[in-house]
């Protein structure tokens, strides 16, 4: 986390460095920016990939050439808690945790959270919370999050 704090140039070098060597894949290309942090080694970050700032990776794979915004959440799947014994309270209860893949060119808006995989080339808004799997060439907004239109059948006057 201390290296999350260094801010500019010389805190995405030394970023960029020190995720290379901690997480399970991350080449030297990527940018994460100021105050973003994985809660998981096991994530896998693809070429070209932007990080804003602020954001909170769980286990996830994040394709190549994907762009997240600043303040968005990735989260180890939806189901990362139990909660069904009664009697026992949920913070000693087991949860699963499930790899997130985030699909090539997928670009993530402001504040989003996402906890089901995205296909290639979505486009999340700011703000949209995804609680299921998506296709690929999609936009989806909205909490719950929903369809808003695919991008191959986009007229060309958009």
């Amino acid at each position: 986390q201390l290296f999350a704090l260094v801010p500019g140039e010389p805190g995405r070098f030394i970023r960029g460095a020190y995720y290379a060597c901690m997480l399970a894949k991350c080449p030297l290309d990527v940018e994460i920016c100021f105050g973003t942090f994985f809660t998981k080694r096991e994530v896998e970050v693809g070429r070209g990939v932007y990080i804003g700032g602020n954001c909170n990776i769980g286990m996830c794979k994040i394709e190549d050439h994907a762009t997240i915004a600043s303040n968005v959440c990735i989260l180890s799947g939806k189901k990362q808690h139990g909660y069904k014994q009664i009697g026992v309270p949920i913070q000693q209860q087991a949860g699963v945790y499930q790899q997130v893949v985030i699909g090539e060119n997928c670009w993530i808006g402001h504040g989003a959270i996402v906890m089901a995989n995205l296909g290639k080339q979505n486009v999340i808004a700011a703000g949209t919370v995804i609680t299921k799997d998506t296709g690929d060439y999609e936009v989806w907004a909205g909490n719950p999050a929903t369809l808003v239109k695919n991008i191959i059948t986009l007229d060309s006057h958009e």
